[in-house]
């Protein structure tokens, strides 16, 4: 069996690939993440657009982008790559963050049950994670686990409801998610 890889190994692996390859540590081994669709992407920009408006209406020092490396207390092997992450603080250059307040993954067909289950649990690691949000492409299902919630699932299914995210003091309609997408309106 070869030898789980250090986050440290795993970057210095990483910087020999070409930029375009998105690569995530999962327990020591490094995985390859497909292409996504041009649907997945949209969905990425309407909430990191949504977050960034957001941000600039209320002044606030949280920072939206597009997902990098999360250090995960639950499993010091790996460094998964969440598709939007909120930061509590600025953007300081590096390409891992500790300090994800909210975190989204737009599901794909890499993510199977076991890495949704996997996902959750060492996300609800990151100590000031509050929310993790996964969005289906399958069908509008947006699904929204708190800290507060003790990271129980509260499934919304509705283009007019809204994930609440408390911690960063806004909320982000469904409408908005899907917008572009094949369960939205063209925009």
């Amino acid at each position: 069996m070869a030898e789980l890889l250090t986050i440290e190994e795993f970057l210095a692996f990483t910087d020999t690939r070409p930029d375009e390859e998105r690569w995530e540590l999962i327990e020591g081994v490094p995985v390859l993440n497909a292409s996504p669709t041009d649907y997945h992407q949209i969905v990425v920009l309407n909430i990191a657009s949504h977050l960034l408006d957001e941000k600039k209406r209320l002044g606030a020092a949280w920072f939206p982008l597009p997902g990098i490396g999360t250090r995960v207390p639950a499993s010091t092997h790996s460094l998964p790559q969440p598709d939007v992450m909120v930061k509590e603080r600025a953007a300081t250059g590096s390409a891992i963050s500790d300090d994800a307040l909210v975190i989204f993954e737009v599901l794909s067909k890499s993510n199977t049950k076991d890495d949704q289950s996997w996902r959750r649990k060492v996300y609800a690691s990151v100590p000031n994670c509050r929310h993790y949000v996964t969005i289906s492409l399958k069908a509008v299902e947006v699904v929204v686990h708190d800290r507060d919630n003790a990271w129980k699932g509260r499934r919304l299914n509705d283009l007019a409801e809204s994930v609440e995210l408390s911690a960063l003091g806004i909320a982000l309609p469904l409408s908005t998610i899907y917008r572009s997408s094949p369960f939205g309106a063209a925009s």
